[in-house]
């Protein structure tokens, strides 16, 4: 739980060996944060990268005059030798001390902070990961009878709605609803964030787990507290099975085997090039991101993994149609099928 120090309420998290602390005078803006990534909360230590958030406007008359140096859909960045500002339109601002490790986000707008800082951690999550060769794959993860699983999706495919269907099903164990981890072995690590649903779809879960935040490029998101699931949180597992999710109009659901060529391609997308996970260009300005991704060898690394990966899982084409529960059922008696 939050802690009163020097008038900041503070948390703090460990994310496989990176210590992030997180703090504000506003409580509500950490304790939306801890939400976030509950899995990963420590007692109170000196993180690695701080992270501090103010109920304030920005403070412009204060900053050096800068030309922009990257400019995207959600914000305009400023650089020198020491700090970038990242300026989201005149709403609010990140002042990262790139040097210290230090990262101060100002705004008024409640939802625009928290999504800041939970954007700021994300991508330095995937830095510090990337730089020890473990990677975000951007799919559903989840374990049955400790035999991992993938279930590769683009954004907006469906894997919160299928990772709500099978955590109602028994034996089925979460591991990250948008971007477990792989490692040089093939395994498959947990990295359980809120899962996020439409806020017109019916999940059954008590309001105190749930909370709809507006976004800055996207419609706004209910978002489902991992700490519902506490019980149903998986571990570090061996792959067993990549599914490749395709899409379909009808409602043909079915589970067809892939040739490897097949399955390599959609691991290009979703791990090595990493189509769908935040990458998080504006906190990477001193270089650009290929640039960055090719110097510490993390394409190469990413290729390794993922080869490692399906050279140790079957893989196949996960045909889902607009049924929904039919999907999730198609899935489950696949599983079963298998290893019951």
């Amino acid at each position: 739980m939050p802690v009163m120090g020097s008038k900041l309420m503070t948390e703090c998290f460990a994310f496989y060996g990176l210590t992030i602390e997180v703090s504000s005078a506003a409580a509500d803006l950490v304790e939306e944060v801890r939400r976030h990534f509950s899995y990963f909360s420590v007692p109170l230590m000196k993180g690695q990268v701080q992270v501090e958030m103010h109920s304030a406007s920005p403070p412009y008359g204060e900053l050096p005059s800068l030309p922009a140096s990257v400019i995207t859909p959600r914000n305009v960045c400023f650089e020198n030798k020491k700090i970038s500002y990242i300026d989201y339109f005149g709403q609010g601002l990140a002042v990262f001390d790139r040097k210290e490790k230090r990262c101060v986000i100002y705004g008024m707008d409640h939802d625009l902070v928290h999504e800041i800082a939970y954007l700021f951690i994300l991508s330095t999550v995937g830095q510090y990961l990337d730089s020890r060769r473990i990677h975000r794959v951007h799919a559903l993860g989840v374990s049955y009878k400790h035999k991992g699983i993938l279930l590769l999706l683009p954004s907006g495919g469906g894997k919160s709605t299928m990772a709500l269907e099978l955590m109602r099903q028994p034996g089925f164990f979460l591991l990250g609803e948008d971007t477990p981890l792989i490692d040089r072995h093939g395994r498959i690590l947990p990295f359980p964030l809120r899962l996020g649903v439409h806020p017109e779809q019916e999940t059954g879960i008590p309001p105190q787990y749930l909370r709809t935040v507006n976004r800055m490029e996207f419609d706004p998101k209910t978002l489902i507290d991992i700490e519902y699931f506490k019980d149903r949180l998986g571990k570090t597992v061996e792959p067993a099975l990549i599914l490749v999710g395709e899409r379909n109009l009808g409602d043909l659901s079915d589970i067809i085997p892939l040739s490897r060529h097949r399955a390599f391609h959609a691991l290009v997308k979703y791990v090595i090039i990493g189509l769908g996970v935040y990458q998080g260009l504006e906190f990477l300005l001193e270089r650009g991101l290929w640039e960055v991704l090719g110097k510490g060898g993390v394409v190469t690394s990413r290729l390794y993994n993922s080869l490692r990966l399906l050279a140790r899982a079957s893989a196949y084409r996960f045909v889902l149609g607009r049924d929904i529960e039919r999907n999730s059922q198609t899935l489950v008696s696949f599983i079963h099928q298998r290893y019951d």
